[in-house]
């Protein structure tokens, strides 16, 4: 199992809030697309990897993640926000499914 920062939780959370705040629509874009950024980054970095085998299959668990939040990203575009929050709703579930909290010690 993988691990995640508070910090990257709780920015994925906050975004429940900026999604049902009309005035915070272009930020919440703004952050979804630069979460967008950061995995498909991820994902290149997993993909360059994969010759040494598929560790932990990263490649298709950064993948699914990547079209989770591109999906929301288009909703939320197409101004529904309520269809947004479930699809992040789903996204949350799936994080706290397939990552550990990263330990507070650290």
């Amino acid at each position: 199992m993988l691990m995640i920062s508070k910090e990257a939780m709780e920015s994925v959370i906050s975004l429940k809030g900026k999604i049902a705040d009309p005035e915070k629509k272009a930020e919440c874009i703004a952050d979804l697309e630069n979460m967008i950024k950061i995995k498909q980054s991820h994902l290149a970095r997993a993909e360059w990897g994969s010759c040494c085998g598929n560790i932990c299959n990263l490649v298709p668990q950064i993948d699914n993640e990547l079209q989770m939040l591109q999906n929301i990203l288009e909703v939320l575009r197409g101004e529904n926000s309520t269809k947004a929050t479930s699809l992040l709703e789903d996204y949350l579930a799936f994080l706290q499914e397939s990552y550990r909290p990263e330990p507070d010690h650290w």
